[in-house]
This record gives C-alpha cells, sequence and structure tokens, in this order.
C-alpha cells in the first residue's frame, strides 16, 4: 500500500476502470486504487469527479484535505470503526476518574522521553558531550512528572509547567542541529523562519494520521486529557501526537535540513515544491522501522498499536497504558 500526495495547483483527478487518473498540464499518472492506503491533497485547485470520490470510499482509501499549514480540514475515511459506543463512554468517563490523569502522565513522559531520545540520538552521532548531557537533564523532569497528584484540571497545569522546563532545554538543542541559514533559533507556532514554518506543516500530516488512528481505534479525537477541551479542536488528537512529533516530524525535517534541503516560504507559507517534499519524506517516515522496548515496528504499526492500547486501557481492558517511547 502506498500515499498519494497531490501538491500542485491545476491537477485534475478522475477515475476509469478502477484505476485512478491524474493529469497535471502534460503530466498524467495512473494508480490502481487497490494498491492506495491513503490520498493526501495538499493544495487547493484540485478537481476530483465524484465517480472517483465514490470509487475512493468503495475502496477504503482514506482521502484528507490539508490547508497551506498541513492540518487537516476535512477527510474521507473508511468505516471501520471498532468497538466504537463501549470506547468512547468510557473515555467520557475517564475524564471525571483516575483514568484521564493517567493517560495525561503517560503522554507527557513518552513526549519527554523522546525529547531525549532525539538529543542522545545526536550526541551519539556527532560525538557532541552537549547534546548528551541536556538529554540527561530532559530525562531528570521525570521524576516531576511521576509526582504529581490531584484532579485532571490541577494535574494539567503542572504537567505544562514541567514540559516547559523539558522544551527549554529541547529547542535550543534542537536550534544547535539546524543549519544556521535557516535563521531557526527556539520553536515558534507562529514563527517565519523556514524551520518552523516546516515543523508546522509536518505537524499537520502528523495530526491527520493520528486522527484517523484514534478514530479507527473506536476513540473519539475531539476528547482529551492532556489539552484543554476547545470547541472543534481534536484535543485528544493533539494529546496523541505529542507522543510522536519527535520521531515522524523532528527527526525527518532535521535529517533533511542538515542534508542541505532548504524549504521555500514564500508571503509566509511553504510552496508547492516544499510542501510536496514534506509530505513525501514525512510519509516513508511513517513506513521505516523503529525499535519500540525492542521490537522493530513501523511508525504507522506504533501508532496504531498505541491507539488500540489506549482504547484498551480507557475500556479497563488492561490496567496500564504506556505511550509511544522510541529506542533512540
Amino acid at each position: 500500500m502506498k500515499t498519494l500526495v497531490i501538491s500542485n495547483y491545476g491537477v485534475k483527478v478522475a477515475i476509469e476502470k478502477g484505476v485512478l487518473k491524474v493529469v497535471n498540464g502534460k503530466e498524467k499518472l495512473s494508480v490502481n486504487l487497490v494498491d492506495l492506503e491513503q490520498i493526501i491533497v495538499a493544495t487547493s485547485g484540485v478537481s476530483i469527479t465524484s465517480k472517483a470520490v465514490r470509487a475512493i470510499i468503495e475502496h477504503g482509501v482514506d482521502l484528507v484535505f490539508l490547508n497551506h499549514r498541513g492540518e487537516p480540514v476535512g477527510r474521507v475515511y473508511p468505516p471501520f470503526i471498532n468497538r466504537t459506543v463501549n470506547t468512547r463512554r468510557k473515555q467520557y468517563l475517564a475524564y471525571f476518574t483516575g483514568k484521564g490523569v493517567e493517560v495525561a502522565k503517560a503522554v507527557a513522559e513518552a513526549k519527554i522521553r523522546n525529547q531525549a531520545g532525539l538529543l542522545k540520538r545526536y550526541g551519539r552521532i556527532l560525538s557532541d558531550t552537549e547534546l548528551r548531557r541536556m538529554s540527561k537533564e530532559i530525562l531528570s523532569y521525570i521524576s516531576e512528572l511521576e509526582n504529581i497528584e490531584g484532579g485532571l484540571e490541577e494535574v494539567r497545569a503542572k504537567i505544562v509547567s514541567v514540559e516547559a522546563k523539558a522544551a527549554r532545554i529541547y529547542w535550543p538543542m534542537v536550534a544547535k542541529l539546524v543549519p544556521e541559514n535557516l535563521g531557526f533559533q527556539i520553536r515558534d507556532q507562529d514563527g517565519y523562519d523556514p524551520f518552523n514554518i516546516a515543523l508546522n506543516y509536518g505537524y499537520g500530516i502528523l495530526y491527520s494520521e493520528a486522527w484517523k488512528t484514534l478514530v479507527l481505534a473506536g476513540l473519539d479525537p475531539y476528547a482529551g486529557f492532556l489539552h484543554v477541551d476547545r470547541s472543534g479542536k481534536p484535543t485528544l488528537a493533539f494529546d496523541f501526537v505529542e507522543m510522536f512529533r519527535c520521531s515522524v516530524v523532528d527527526f525527518t525535517l532535521l535529517k533533511m535540513v542538515r542534508k542541505g534541503w532548504v524549504p521555500n516560504v514564500e508571503y509566509g507559507i511553504l510552496d508547492y515544491r516544499s510542501r510536496a517534499e514534506i509530505a513525501k519524506n514525512i510519509i516513508e517516515r511513517f513506513e521505516r522501522k523503529v525499535r519500540v522496548q525492542g521490537e522493530p515496528l513501523t511508525l504507522k504499526q506504533a501508532m496504531k498499536r498505541t491507539a488500540f492500547n489506549l482504547a484498551a486501557f480507557l475500556r479497563d481492558d488492561t490496567p496500564v497504558f504506556q505511550g509511544f517511547v522510541e529506542d533512540w
């Protein structure tokens, strides 16, 4: 199975005898729908026939529409959802019990461990003692998480404080790894330097994959634990991606820019070519294997397993939820 990314303006998509026809000016691409798992439309100005949309749905292909920031604005996904009613009842109930607190703490711990792991990995690759030392310092905050007690709202506030401490170490170390010509100094969601904008776009793609994975596990992506509920915001998806940012996006983009790739920004947004390059590399990263507790898994498999484990924990089918931590 593979992902088709459509990132050029003016592309036309139609279907003929089960084969998807993608026309971009004089360029033509034919893809059999049985070979596709996902189609990402990463630009405006793309026309898709209703017949093609019906065929995409019938073949269970995930169709995702992204805005210029890489954020999913709409999708058609396969309607194969696991144990939805019981899972979601328990998910909503967990907000008022200790389970919500346990999930929030597990997610934050996984995030911090992966931040430390990424720095440790580059410290090993570059023989950089400062990176290794900062990796250990980030890990020291795990004990603070373990000692947090209280109701969910109180716990959230304390977790945010611990995450901020880790971020004040992590992002300056990431800046050290980013080539100086990109002007990246610190993580700023509203920053205009190319690396911050590329991070935003990469995280948008990650949100899309997380949203789909949670829904297929029977979970409500709009009812989170670590992030405060906001109308129209998929806060559980926001929680979920915290565990995968380093492995899927940060690592991928660092590898790209350290090899000389420069994202091209026009009027504050990435151009079509840069968006396509980011999407291509992140999709490839999803399919590459990492080790999780000694077991080799693709990142896509790891996301699916983590989502189903979370659902099982909320249903009381398993006593503990462990967040995703890569063996860096």
